[in-house]
């Protein structure tokens, strides 16, 4: 067994690395001419008992600066020092902390006549330190007396620590880890045992953070907490804390809201609270309020903070888990509410199956959005809600028929993938929406070769599911059904495939805007009453898993964004941007956004259409070949404007401006896209006062273009993708390599393909490519019309 190191030494370490002391300056030992301003990279220990005399043992091999020092600062003045020694190797430091000083961290710094160390971090702490000193070796076991602080380190790989304990029949102890939390790479992972070795506890995160284990002592004797990394990952870096003690913890707090200029009822969940579980808060303006709690009574994870607003907010009432003893709110409403049974006999219970239900009226047609904030509050609940009549029955959204049965293959997807291969998708089409096993998405994209699969409409990278229906994992082989949706009723004609009933419900938000939040878009379907079902996906009920319910009417609209307002052009070529659109509250149609005011010697795609259902669209800034470098009051003047049509109304917004276009050297390689004419397979330059050439496809049709490089340093393989098509235009046949032109050649046909279902539209397209610095094209213009003649083209 290894023995602790004294705490003194350890502590004189800590205080030297993290910097400090107010002003206090002290003649060293070893006076001579210092090399360097201090540094260090080892100290121990990590932390001091306020109170409590403490030495700091700095030391390492890769220890500079040390000698000479000549001044200790501390961040805070209830915090001394004095340099006891300073090699150049070495430091050993002493350090006090005054009782009343609040528990937490506190920075300090050391200097020399070369300057000032980097400031550090020094914790102080209500509890006795302890800890492992750096020279012990493997998986060692301790004694420790509790209550206490102990510090350690899982150091090499494969290490791990055993603190041994006695405990009494009753003691309600707090195992309490910090390391990720404090700059460490551990991923702890503590298992209680007792003396006969039977495992009583474990715990690897508590909250989405470092471990914390609450357990009560069944009997008298002594126990042995094991402490590991989860990966069996160490080194000098996998330092970790854990406090043991009965201490009070608070873990979270309830309820989310209060209303501006009033006093209301915080009450703390955690562990060991007593007395202290709830106190009045007032809030004197809306925003956010940070909670001031007595850190000399109670012990807190992170800050507890309440949101202030000036609007009424309904507090959940207990009982309410039943049709019959449902909430009544009235809508537009937001309730605070918590996935616990609370209270029973005096004593806190913890029971799973709680669900809060909540009455309101709606007539028929009107649209509503309901949503939770729980995760994006810092809530550890994952909620699921539901809509349901007033006897308790789920409201039936649409039908789902299924046309065209599939399944994965090749690999499963999970819930975030964006692609997957199924069986049979030369029989599947673009904007179909296929059923995975309670998760509806759509097709963005078909398969572009043998080594790929459909592409999934997403948003920021992720998938997105429709009818609030959420995403989750799919494994191989598992079945997949192309649908077609139907009101509720209707009188399906069968054909042998399945039919899926679709409530208004939702886990995570299939937009994926909210994380692990739920939001329902509901569409009454008759006036009356209806219930809100709030729940927790796993079945769990806590004091912390607390929620607001938010019931609004939706309000259609949205927001435009520009991607890249700072853009680096060459001259002769061009660079992309990007439009994303913001569409709120089922918002799904066409956003058109024009660009004016564009500098002289410069052109911008312009009218660029956000299309219905879809989130961004993409233009290229291309610079004449001798384009001047705007000035930042010709910048300014680009105006760019985003317009949609809203319940029958023309909405006009602003979109964020270009900031600063600077010009580049002059470009290694031009890129082109241009209709097909086989006499000019030539690269032609374009002029920005031109007119962008037209390429004319009719639905179902195939038909070649042009694309052409001109090269002046690059001389390598050149890769393309061409971009901003029309929804349903894709280049057909890339094969294995994708679109590329070889080393050595400076032209390619390439192959645009239209379904049949796409509708007549103009768009600007450009072809980018993936080397020199990623240049577009000069756009050109793709029109899709039904009567266009086999090859149409115009230059």
């Amino acid at each position: 067994m290894k023995a602790t190191t004294n705490i003194l030494v350890q502590l004189a370490a800590i205080a030297l690395a993290v910097g400090l002391l107010p002003n206090v300056v002290v003649a060293a030992e070893e006076m001579k001419e210092p090399s360097a301003k201090p540094s260090i990279s080892r100290f121990e220990p990590r932390s001091i008992e306020r109170g409590a005399e403490t030495l700091l043992h700095i030391q390492g091999d890769q220890l500079i600066g040390l000698s000479g020092l000549s001044g200790l600062k501390f961040s805070h003045e209830k915090i001394k020092g004095e340099i006891l020694e300073s090699k150049s190797k070495e430091a050993l430091l002493k350090v006090t902390a005054v009782a009343d000083l609040a528990p937490g961290s506190y920075e300090f710094s050391f200097s020399n006549s070369k300057g000032e160390s980097p400031k550090a971090k020094l914790f102080v702490d209500d509890l006795p330190q302890s800890w492992e000193s750096h020279t012990n070796s493997h998986a060692a076991s301790f004694s420790v007396k509790v209550p206490v602080s102990f510090w350690g380190a899982l150091d090499p790989a494969g290490d791990s620590d055993i603190l041994e304990f006695a405990a009494e029949t009753g003691q309600r102890l707090v195992f309490d880890v910090a390391a990720k939390s404090i700059g460490s790479k551990a991923g702890i992972l503590i298992t209680l045992f007792d003396a006969k070795g039977n495992l009583l506890a474990q715990n690897n995160g508590f909250g989405g953070g470092d471990p914390l284990l609450h357990y009560v002592i069944p009997a008298s004797g002594h126990y042995r907490l094991h402490i590991s990394d989860q990966t069996l990952a160490g080194s000098a870096e996998h330092f970790y804390r854990v406090s043991i003690g009965e201490f009070p913890v608070v873990t979270g707090s309830f309820p989310m809201t209060i209303k501006a200029g009033t006093t209301a009822e915080m009450e703390l969940a955690g562990f060991n609270l007593g007395q202290h579980r709830s106190f009045p808060v007032f809030a004197d303006k809306a925003g956010e309020l940070k909670v001031r709690i007595d850190r000399d009574k109670l012990r807190m994870r992170k800050p507890v903070q309440v949101m202030v607003t000036e609007q009424n907010e309904y507090i959940e009432k207990e009982p309410n888990d039943s049709p019959a003893r449902a909430m009544r709110i009235a809508a537009p409403a937001v309730v605070n509410g918590r996935i616990w049974n609370g209270y029973a006999s005096g004593k806190i219970t913890s029971q799973a199956g709680d669900e809060d239900l909540f009455q309101f009226e709606a007539a028929k047609g009107d649209v509503w959005v309901i949503e939770t904030e729980a995760e994006r509050r810092g809530s550890p609940l994952d909620t699921k809600i539901e809509i349901l009549h007033a006897d308790g029955k789920p409201v039936e959204r649409l039908l789902l028929q299924a046309v065209r049965d599939s399944q994965i293959n090749f690999r499963p997807i999970d819930s975030v993938t964006g692609d997957v291969r199924v069986e049979n998708w030369e029989e599947m089409e673009l904007n179909q929406f296929m059923y995975l096993g309670g998760e509806v998405c759509k097709i963005f994209r078909m398969p572009e070769g043998p080594d790929s699969g459909f592409q999934f409409y997403r948003n920021g990278g992720k998938r997105r599911s429709y009818f609030d229906t959420s995403p989750t994992a799919h494994a191989l082989d598992d079945p997949c059904y192309i649908v077609e949706p139907h009101p509720p009723g209707t009188q399906l004609v069968p054909n042998g495939l399945p039919v899926f009933p679709v409530y208004f419900a939702n886990d995570d938000d299939g937009e994926r805007k909210i994380g692990a939040d739920s939001r329902v878009h509901f569409t009454a379907p008759q006036s009356g009453t209806f219930l809100i079902r709030v729940q927790d996906t796993r079945d769990q009920s806590d004091e912390r898993f607390a929620y607001r319910l938010i019931v609004r009417r939706a309000e259609p609209d949205f927001s435009v964004r520009l991607g890249n307002p700072n853009p680096t052009v060459s001259p002769g070529s061009g660079t992309e941007f990007s439009l994303t659109v913001d569409r709120e509250d089922g918002f799904d149609e066409n956003v058109r956004v024009d660009i004016t005011g564009v500098p002289e010697g410069f052109y911008m795609s312009s009218p660029i259409v956000i299309q219905a259902g879809h989130l961004q669209a993409n233009g290229a800034l291309f610079a004449s070949p001798d384009a001047k470098e705007p000035a930042a009051e010709a910048t300014s003047k680009i105006k760019i404007t985003a317009t949609a049509t809203i319940a029958g109304k023309t909405v006009t917004k602003d979109v964020n401006k270009f900031g600063k276009i600077k010009l580049a050297e002059k470009p290694k390689l031009m890129v082109a896209i241009e209709p097909y004419n086989e006499s000019n397979p030539h690269f032609t330059p374009r002029n920005v006062t031109d007119e962008p050439l037209s390429v004319t496809i009719a639905p179902g049709q195939i038909l070649p273009v042009w694309l052409k490089v001109k090269r002046d340093g690059h001389d390598d393989i050149v890769t393309f993708s061409v971009d901003n098509l029309p929804h349903g235009v894709i280049v057909d046949n890339i094969g294995l390599n994708g679109v590329l032109i070889p080393k050595d050649e400076d032209h390619r046909q390439i192959f645009l393909k239209a379904a049949k279902w796409v509708p007549e539209t103009d768009r600007l397209a450009y072809c980018q490519a993936r080397q020199a610095g990623n240049p577009t094209s000069f756009p050109v213009m793709i029109r899709v019309r039904k009567d266009a003649n086999s090859v149409v083209a115009s230059q």
